[in-house]
């Protein structure tokens, strides 16, 4: 990697594919607007943290959802929130390699929503790498995450995230951290 390539740090949902959260809900018989159980939302943090495995998710989710569910029918609803491409994104990842830029994630996520993430984002094949939260067992906007960003492929260019909480912990390490709404606003600000 020659020292001319800028890095950009880029989160996944939200950024590079929509969330469908609702359908996931339908698949599993509930309302959006229904209160997740503390103990469904537990479990998937520790997931997405790598903190338990995904037999121990899975039996978590059958234990307090629906018992009757096999690990694929859990898998296929839980995998229904990730959606396809954010509009105009691919091509402006495009562009910006053109330009001399590599991609990496930056994301809290399960290994099973990544691999959901490579079937659907158009784009997956030009990302450089990533580092998750599965991995670093953090999540952002702690500062673990940051940290291991920043040892393994140094401070980034520029970051991009949907969330306030965690461009607030990217601007803490000094990062070009900008939050993300859409492709058109993006390019508006970076001119």
């Amino acid at each position: 990697m020659d020292n001319m390539t800028k890095t950009v740090a880029l989160d996944i949902g939200g950024v590079c594919l929509n969330l469908h959260y609702d359908r996931c809900f339908d698949y599993f018989g509930c309302a959006v607007n229904e209160q997740v159980p503390d103990v469904i939302m537990n479990a998937v943090d520790q997931y997405e943290r790598g903190l338990i495995n995904e037999a121990e998710w899975l039996e978590s989710f059958r234990v307090h959802v629906r018992a009757d569910l096999s690990d694929e029918d859990i898998r296929h609803g839980w995998n229904l929130i990730i959606g396809q491409d954010i509009t105009g994104i691919a091509k402006w990842i495009r562009e910006m390699i053109a330009d001399g830029y590599r991609f990496i994630y930056f994301s809290d996520t399960s290994q099973l929503h990544l691999l959901e993430v490579c079937r659907n984002f158009s784009a997956a094949h030009l990302i450089y790498g990533g580092i998750f939260s599965f991995d670093v067992k953090a999540k952002k906007p702690e500062a673990a995450m940051y940290e291991a960003f920043e040892a393994q492929y140094g401070k980034p260019d520029l970051y991009l995230d949907d969330r306030p909480d965690n461009i607030a912990g990217g601007k803490q390490f000094g990062w070009n951290s900008q939050l993300f709404n859409s492709v058109e606003n993006l390019r508006e600000v970076l001119k």
